[in-house]
C-alpha cells in the first residue's frame, strides 16, 4: 500500500513537469511548424503562422513585408508548384533567447532537401532570425528575417607567400 502511495505521489509530482513547455519550446514549436508546413508545400498552413502584422523578409525579397498577402505572394509560386515534401525542410540548428514570458527570439540555420535527376540535393543554409510572440493564448511569427549564408572570404595572400 504504501508503495502505491509513493508510486502516485512521484506521478502527480513528476507530470506537472513533464507537460509543462516553457516559452522558448513554445517558440521553437512554432518554427519547427514552419519548417513542416513548408515540406508539406502548404501555403495557408506557412501563412498562418504569422501575425497578421508581422515584419518579413524572404530571401530575395526587395521590399518588407507588413501584410499577410504579400507573405502569401512570397511563397505562393514556390510552393504551388510543388507536391508536399518534394523539397524537405529541416533545421540545422537554433539558439533561442526568452525576452519575456511572451517573446522569443529564435535564430539558426535551416536548409532544404530535394531530388534532382534522382539524386539528393541540400540546398545552401540559409540563415533565419525570428520573433516569436505569444498573444491571447497562441504562439505565432510577429517578425520573420532569412537570408542566405555568404561565402567565405578566401585568405588574402600575404607578401612573403607571392
Amino acid at each position: 500500500m504504501f508503495r502505491r502511495l509513493m508510486f502516485a505521489a512521484v506521478c502527480l509530482a513528476v507530470v506537472p513537469f513533464a507537460a509543462y513547455a516553457g516559452p522558448k519550446e513554445d517558440a521553437e514549436a512554432v518554427f519547427n511548424k514552419f519548417l513542416t508546413e513548408f515540406t508539406a508545400a502548404n501555403v495557408d498552413g506557412v501563412v498562418g503562422l504569422f501575425w497578421p502584422d508581422a515584419l518579413f523578409w524572404g530571401t530575395t525579397m526587395t521590399d518588407l513585408a507588413t501584410k499577410p498577402d504579400a507573405v502569401r505572394a512570397y511563397f505562393a509560386p514556390g510552393m504551388g508548384t510543388r507536391k508536399p515534401n518534394e523539397r524537405k525542410a529541416t533545421s540545422a540548428g537554433v539558439s533561442s533567447v526568452v525576452i519575456s514570458d511572451t517573446v522569443v527570439l529564435v535564430s539558426g540555420l535551416w536548409q532544404t532537401e530535394q531530388l534532382v535527376d534522382g539524386k539528393p540535393t541540400i540546398g545552401a543554409p540559409l540563415r533565419v532570425s525570428v520573433a516569436v510572440t505569444k498573444r491571447g493564448d497562441r504562439w505565432l511569427m510577429s517578425q520573420f528575417h532569412n537570408s542566405t549564408m555568404p561565402v567565405p572570404a578566401t585568405p588574402a595572400a600575404t607578401p612573403a607567400a607571392r
